[in-house]
């Protein structure tokens, strides 16, 4: 009997850490998220935008980055795109 009441309080335990540790990585997640949001100009003053959306939005921003990148060739250095900054004078 006191066996079963041992192995219930460490599946307890289990649980209970395993709901943090998931809890942790739901917040990581969120708080990535975020981050992601705050880089895409046209979400900058979104705050309510869905995961979805910022997903969607960020790949439109990195594709339309990819195209500037194209038509500069490689003769310019990237912080020569708009709203860049030379991280050399900085």
């Amino acid at each position: 009997e006191d066996d079963v009441e041992d192995i219930e309080v460490l599946a307890d335990s289990k649980r209970l850490r395993l709901n943090c540790l998931e809890r942790q990585r739901n917040k990581d997640l969120r708080s990535s998220f975020l981050t992601l949001r705050d880089h895409v100009p046209e979400l900058v003053k979104n705050e309510k935008a869905a995961k979805i959306l910022i997903w969607n939005k960020a790949t439109d921003y990195i594709h339309s980055l990819q195209g500037l990148i194209r038509q500069r060739g490689d003769s310019q250095p990237l912080w020569a795109l708009p709203g860049q900054k030379d991280p050399v004078r900085e």
